[in-house]
Parts: structure tokens; C-alpha cells; sequence
């Protein structure tokens, strides 16, 4: 069993969103992320999107990769459907259109106590048991059976994926993700 972090290269690609000049979509997309992300709360119900994502045109189209000001994941079309047995009910899926095809803003809800704590090197625990400043991360193998895309609480800006999701982007030519050993973050000696 592996963990990745999910980072993206955004130095050769981009997610189309349009920026507005007057900060008007900007400040729908924050109170939304900032309302509802990083936390249990859907907000499909009050998703109602006024904006047409746009290019970058310096950079490639990816399939997966973030809104870097708000650290929220962005899929394409092509992301969501190879990805989608992974993805399961704990990601809420946010659609909005672009001049390249449908692509989504990803709300993911599973936040659990998936770190071993005992086994993290971390800098300090805090008063409420959570871990500061992880140099090393381990995980409870039993508690990600099935886990693919999550959230832990001693790190709610950070989304973490399987091994499987990581080959399911590798198998499907996703772009955009960082699949290198690098973003890998820990490796179970048991399957």
C-alpha cells in the first residue's frame, strides 16, 4: 500500500478558470471553498458557477491540477471519468465550463484519522494530539482500505491518494499530477 501527496506540476500546466479582473469570480469561488471545502458540507446545492474557464496560454491543459489560491483540486472530464470507481461518495464533484470541455472543482470530504501518530516524525504534537510540522509521514494500513482520495486532520490543506489512484492517472495518461517517487509520502511494508 502506498500514499502520495497530490501535488501538481504547475510550472508546465494549468487549469483553465477565469480570473477575472474585477475579482467578482474569484470571490464566489472563495466563499464557496471557504464555506464548504475542508470540511463534511456539500455544496453542490449552492453551486450555481458564474464564470467560463479560460487558458493559460503559456502552459499545457492539464487533466488534474489546483486553483494554486485556493489549494482545490481541479479535474477534467477526462480525469473524472477514468478516475471514478476510484472517487467513490466522499468527493463531490463540481462541474463548470471551460473553452476546453467540462472540468470540475473537487471537494473532498473524507477527512479521517488515517496517521499513525506514533510512528510520524513530526516536529511537535500539539495540545489536541495532532501532529506539526510532519517530516515523515506513516499511516494506519487497516483504516485506508479503500481510501483513494482523503484528508487527515492533522493536515487539512493537503490531499493525499493511493498507489492505485496514482497507476489509474499512469494507465489513463492523465496530465498535470506529479507521478514521480517524490510525491510518494509512505509505503506499508504489509499489502
Amino acid at each position: 500500500m502506498k500514499v502520495y501527496k497530490y501535488t501538481t506540476d504547475s510550472d508546465a500546466y494549468s487549469v483553465p478558470f477565469d480570473w477575472d479582473d474585477d475579482d467578482v469570480n474569484s470571490d464566489y469561488l472563495d466563499e464557496i471553498v471557504e464555506t464548504y471545502f475542508d470540511g463534511r458540507a456539500r455544496a453542490s446545492k449552492y453551486w450555481d458557477p458564474p464564470f467560463f474557464g479560460i487558458l493559460d496560454p503559456r502552459k499545457k491543459v492539464a487533466d488534474l491540477g489546483f486553483l494554486v489560491s485556493d489549494g482545490v483540486l481541479v479535474f477534467s472530464q477526462k480525469a473524472v471519468d477514468a478516475l471514478q470507481p476510484l472517487l467513490g461518495t466522499e468527493v463531490e464533484l463540481l462541474p463548470y465550463s471551460t473553452e476546453v470541455g467540462t472540468y470540475y472543482l473537487v471537494n473532498v470530504l473524507d477527512e479521517g484519522e488515517y496517521l499513525d501518530r506514533v510512528h510520524t516524525d513530526c516536529d511537535r504534537i500539539m495540545p489536541d494530539g495532532r501532529c506539526a510540522g510532519i517530516n515523515r509521514y506513516a499511516f494506519h494500513a487497516n483504516r485506508l482500505r479503500g481510501k483513494h482520495i482523503f484528508r487527515i486532520s492533522d493536515k487539512l490543506t493537503s490531499r493525499f491518494i493511493s498507489g492505485e489512484f496514482v497507476e489509474a492517472c499512469r494507465q489513463h495518461q492523465l496530465t498535470g499530477i506529479d507521478l514521480t517517487e517524490e510525491s510518494k509520502v509512505w509505503e506499508s511494508t504489509t499489502s
